[in-house]
């Protein structure tokens, strides 16, 4: 069964060595934890003029962590980098 949810995806660019601030003081953040690393493996897939891409559309099929399966990404708002996720399990096959 698919799953979606909405996320915001923020990139920054930061200098090699710099530590993260400790952020369990900031509101919203209800606690941190170190799971450790996790091993992924991403495949992503597109047409072969790159439709998907054009149109700011990513599918991928990633095996290892939590969310291993089938991960659609459809742009809700570009400018501030709003996008829904519609997950379904991992299979051999697109869903």
């Amino acid at each position: 069964m698919a799953e979606t949810k909405r996320e915001i995806e923020r990139k920054y660019d930061v200098k090699a060595g710099t530590e993260l601030p400790d952020l369990t003081g900031v509101t919203g953040v209800a606690g941190v934890v170190d799971k450790g690393t996790a091993d992924l493996d991403a495949v992503y897939w597109d047409t072969p003029d790159q439709r998907l891409a054009a149109a700011s559309i990513t599918l991928r099929r990633r095996t290892g962590g939590h969310d291993a399966g089938w991960h659609l990404k459809l742009p809700v708002s570009l400018a501030d980098g709003v996008r829904d996720e519609v997950h379904a399990p991992l299979s051999d096959t697109v869903p």
